[in-house]
């Protein structure tokens, strides 16, 4: 396994810990939104695009974007279809990543696809910008490294 897949791995885990407390909160969170629970590892389109899906559900009235956590490389180009699964009145949320200046409008039943170049490494929190009570969950962005080195 690759060295990049372990850490993000672990910010996938590290991250369920702080957002999901309680073992039934995600038993339902993969009952809700199975296809949410495959999307953490990323789909290659073409060379140096990763693919990823995010869902909006609601889960014992919590909003969350889901899977709470997604990683990349710098440089990479980045795909994200947003799907809007929350049931009720309000039938459009928010997708926001203000660190790359990205702000959504998804109604639910017309997923949204927006595309962007990772070009700056760290960790980026995202959320809905329109309903603050909702979770969101982060963008990390590996930085790029060089060949290997021998020992």
């Amino acid at each position: 396994m690759s060295k990049g897949m372990l850490k993000t791995m672990a910010a996938m885990l590290a991250a369920a810990a702080f957002m999901i407390p309680s073992a039934s909160r995600i038993a339902a969170a993969a009952d809700a939104a199975p296809s949410a629970a495959a999307a953490p590892v990323p789909e290659m389109d073409e060379p140096g695009t990763r693919s990823f899906t995010l869902v909006a559900v609601e889960v014992n009235d919590t909003k969350f974007w889901l899977p709470s956590v997604i990683a990349v490389e710098q440089g990479d180009k980045v795909k994200l279809t947003l799907k809007n699964q929350v049931p009720g009145e309000a039938n459009q949320h928010g997708f926001t990543i203000p660190g790359y200046k990205i702000a959504e409008v998804v109604t639910r039943g017309q997923p949204k696809t927006i595309t962007f170049v990772a070009d700056k490494a760290g960790v980026f929190p995202y959320s809905c910008q329109l309903h603050a009570a909702h979770i969101g969950g982060s963008l990390i962005v590996e930085p790029k490294t060089g060949p290997m080195q021998p020992l």
